[in-house]
């Protein structure tokens, strides 16, 4: 086993590059795939000149400015990966890419970037997830890291929830309920201290990347669970196809397995179809994301098994890791909503149900314009069990103004102890921009 720091996280990130400059034959198969070229304006008539850009960007060069434009607008989406015939993970690529067009604003610029991006999730999160949770409520979900030695016993599974599903925590708490009822003994890890590293990456900071991924990595496997199971998707792709691969070159081994939890719950549907006592009449078509696949599979599998309720497919696109990601091409996400918008209406769905915490966040604003109920597909998993947890972030999004959510609010304003103008400004912002 390597010594610790004697292969880093930045030279693995060299070795990665180093190998796709060497394996790609810039033959565009990944840039005909993309589904953000089009929509971002990007020109892929000539594929591979494209695709030599991006590859002049990761040689130090100044690559060219539809490179550049792609390497910004990557969603993670996916699709690229089967395209490649030659060994590369042009997901990989292309983060790696967008990594070379922020290195030019300065190392300085970078670090700062990444940080602010990062300042500004940890401020929503915590103040909009102390609107909802009582502090108890709170401790469950995002309970104090202990030091490897405190944990007592070895849970089957870490539940890693990821930095901010908590804005809608119902969706976390319906997973504990769950795992409770299948008898799965665990530890719930996330929040700022186990950050994945995906803010700083984005903002082209890798080193504080993998600074943060490798504490991460570290704390989750502190209970000493194999398996880590993550509920958010730019998490899992952050540790799973980036941190944990590159940990294992720095350090010779990983401490655990990372998998998404609702892959978990498919492997569990006979058990869970025993828990689904309770029929859910309704049809019900997800909204999906295309960057985990087998997560999508997954969650219709687990729905399938609920008695009563019918998987209805849409003929819309399918892209990005969650909607945020859409962020990037705005007249695009709102057309896109409007199609699957209409295409559930068409096929006469009950329900239009959201696989991940950021879509349902940007999904539930819309319910009032819709005909049909906007859920997390958490919600009806519980439904089938008798469980039911109140979408609070729902009810106080669907208000619609800043002072009633702090009027509605100001029992949980006072419990936590935060400042109200600091509330209305986060809730301004996080809550309400942009709409």
């Amino acid at each position: 086993m390597l010594e610790a720091g004697e292969v880093s996280f930045t030279d693995v990130m060299r070795r990665e590059t180093d190998h796709i400059l060497d394996a790609c034959t810039r033959c565009g198969k990944c840039a005909e795939a993309c589904p953000m070229t089009e929509p971002a304006g990007v020109d892929t008539s000539d594929a591979p000149a494209l695709t030599a850009g991006v590859l002049d960007l990761l040689a130090g060069g100044a690559g060219t400015p539809g490179a550049e434009r792609w390497a910004t607008v990557c969603s993670n989406s996916g699709k690229c990966i089967p395209a490649c015939d030659y060994g590369v993970n042009p997901r990989l690529m292309m983060n790696l890419a967008r990594i070379a067009v922020k290195a030019k604003a300065g190392e300085a610029a970078v670090r700062k970037a990444g940080n602010d991006y990062f300042n500004t999730m940890s401020r929503g999160t915590r103040v909009v997830s102390r609107l909802i949770l009582t502090p108890d409520e709170l401790a469950r979900l995002n309970p104090a890291l202990k030091p490897a030695g405190d944990y007592e016993g070895t849970p089957d599974i870490v539940f890693y929830t990821g930095c901010n599903v908590i804005k809608t925590p119902h969706i976390a708490l319906l997973v504990l309920d769950v795992l409770d009822a299948l008898n799965v003994s665990y530890e719930v890890m996330g929040g700022n201290a186990t950050c994945c590293g995906i803010q700083q990456f984005k903002q082209g900071d890798a080193k504080t990347a993998g600074r943060v991924g490798y504490n991460t990595i570290e704390r989750l496997g502190r209970p000493g669970a194999a398996r880590v199971l993550a509920w958010c998707p730019s998490c899992q792709i952050q540790i799973g196809e980036v941190a944990l691969p590159a940990y294992k070159q720095s350090y010779g081994a990983t401490p655990f397995e990372m998998a998404p939890i609702a892959e978990f719950f498919a492997e569990r549907v006979e058990d869970l179809r025993r828990l689904f006592v309770h029929p859910v009449h309704k049809r019900v078509a997800l909204q999906e994301r295309s960057a985990l696949p087998k997560v999508m599979a997954a969650v219709k599998t687990v729905l399938r098994a609920i008695p009563g309720l019918e998987v209805v497919e849409l003929d819309v696109p399918v892209l990005s890791t969650q909607s945020i990601h859409l962020n990037v091409v705005p007249a695009f996400k709102a057309d896109l909503r409007q199609r699957e918008f209409a295409a559930a209406a068409a096929a006469g769905v009950t329900t239009l149900a959201s696989v991940f915490h950021g879509c349902h966040r940007d999904l539930v604003p819309y319910q009032n314009d819709v005909s049909f109920e906007l859920l997390n597909f958490m919600e009806l998993v519980g439904e089938a069990m008798g469980i039911h947890i109140p979408d609070v972030y729902k009810r106080l999004s669907l208000m619609g103004d800043v002072d009633r959510v702090l009027a509605d609010s100001a029992a949980m304003i006072a419990a936590h102890g935060m400042d109200t103008a600091m509330v209305r400004d986060v809730v301004a912002k996080d809550m309400f921009g942009g709409r």
